[in-house]
């Protein structure tokens, strides 16, 4: 098709050319009958170019548009290939914990990407999450691999998202390519480049399959605006990039529907939506977000749990189970259940938020979605029910300062990692290396 495109061209060039020329040398001569031969004979050429080019080959123009397809896919994975990470983890401690020798163990596998010159790599959270060890390979542009023991920057589990860091020389490092202004469209394109089942730098292709899902963090919050593709998504592939056709970063692949392989329906996270938490990690450790402080239940109970709990049934509003010490919600009065340490009955219930700021909370997921309108210090007034009483307080937002439980040593020292709140977030399934083996 593209040959047909420059046949077309060359011959329109070749009668503009004729005509001016023409034009010049005999203005006074031309008349509209001989302007109308040429136009004809522009026609007849155009003609004759398609007749030509019919009698090749039938498969021409497929093996030459083939070809190029071809190498502009290795060009893209030759580019790409040092900016993708290989991402070893290793849960030593579960051996210690079960008295399980560490070779039984399995190795977790996952992927990452070279973010800036400093050696920063973004991944999953559930990649690392409670890791006793992480190693990070490399590929140079020689294409020699160098690993390097991982440190952590900081994670922001609520959008499934870790930050590692490796001491390696900037000139070793390829930075993945990421445009700010990057569109995603539904039909283009897409590349995923990862470690499936351990199988370092495996390309799968497809195409934006769909935008605007939803997905389900580590901690059961919603990440929003997932796109969907259908380049294959294994065990493996998480954390790693997804591309389009011009190598630019889409987003980070995170997770895939079917039984631990691939169905054509794989998730990633829009790299616009990641960009702002990897900043704030990178700059401050953390994730900069506004929290209350308070422990709550993630959803209402129903009227058989209320029975069995103790709990009231809660129509409207979240219910508080416990408010930390040193949390901003202590300092505004608030307060958790309160349980008989023999009995185990709940003597005291916690206080039910139902409104921040006139925004109203019917359901403890609504809480989520307000706080997003909101950043740390941000001074805001909460309306509670305590004993079926509404008291108005008011409260200055703190920050989220969570880290998981790990080995990995902090980027900025065990004094910062002290300061930090550990989250226990449930392992998700292991993402094991696998070695192929002939049947």
């Amino acid at each position: 098709m593209k040959l047909f495109k420059l046949f077309l061209v060359y011959q329109l060039c070749s009668f503009v050319n004729s005509y001016s020329f023409n034009n010049i040398i005999n203005y006074n001569i031309q008349s509209n009958k001989n302007i109308k031969c040429d136009y004809n004979t522009l026609r007849r050429n155009i003609l004759y170019t398609g007749l030509g080019l019919s009698l090749l080959p039938k498969n021409a123009y497929a093996k030459n548009l083939l070809n190029y397809m071809e190498e502009k896919q290795k060009e893209l994975y030759d580019t790409t290939v040092p900016s993708v990470c290989y991402i070893s983890t290793e849960y030593t401690s579960m051996g210690e914990k079960f008295n399980i020798d560490n070779n039984d163990l399995p190795k977790g596998v996952g992927t990452g990407f070279i973010w800036d010159n400093s050696g920063h790599i973004i991944t999953n959270f559930h990649v690392i999450n409670k890791v006793d060890n992480a190693i990070v390979t490399i590929t140079k542009k020689n294409l020699e691999k160098v690993s390097y023991k991982a440190k952590l920057t900081g994670i922001d589990p609520d959008n499934d998202l870790a930050v590692l860091k490796i001491d390696a020389p900037k000139t070793d490092l390829t930075l993945i390519n990421y445009n700010p202004n990057v569109k995603i469209n539904v039909g283009e394109f897409a590349f995923a480049i990862g470690n499936p089942f351990g199988q370092d730098h495996t390309l799968t292709t497809g195409i934006v399959s769909g935008v605007n899902r939803e997905l389900s963090a580590p901690t059961g919050r919603k990440i929003y605006n997932v796109i969907q593709t259908d380049a294959a998504i294994n065990p493996g592939n998480s954390g790693g990039p997804l591309l389009n056709s011009n190598g630019e970063l889409l987003g980070i692949n995170t997770a895939s529907l079917g039984m631990g392989v691939s169905a054509g329906i794989g998730f990633t996270i829009p790299i616009n939506t990641a960009v702002k938490s990897i900043k704030d990690i990178i700059e401050t450790g953390y994730v900069q977000k506004p929290i209350l402080g308070i422990t709550y239940m993630e959803r209402n109970p129903t009227e058989s749990e209320s029975l069995k709990s103790g709990l009231p049934i809660i129509e409207k509003g979240l219910l508080i189970l416990d408010v930390p010490n040193d949390s901003p919600a202590i300092e505004a009065g608030l307060r958790g259940i309160k349980k008989n340490n023999e009995t185990k009955k709940i003597e005291q219930v916690g206080d039910i938020i139902v409104e921040i700021d006139n925004y109203e909370i019917n359901t403890p997921t609504d809480l989520y979605a307000i706080l997003k309108k909101y950043k740390p210090g941000d001074k805001i007034k909460l309306k509670y029910l305590r004993e079926n009483k509404e008291i108005i307080t008011e409260m200055v937002l703190g920050n989220y300062k969570g880290t998981t439980f790990t080995k990995l040593e902090n980027e900025r020292g065990e004094d910062f990692d002290k300061k930090s709140r550990k989250i226990d977030i449930p392992l998700k399934n292991l993402e094991p290396k696998i070695e192929p083996k002939l049947n």
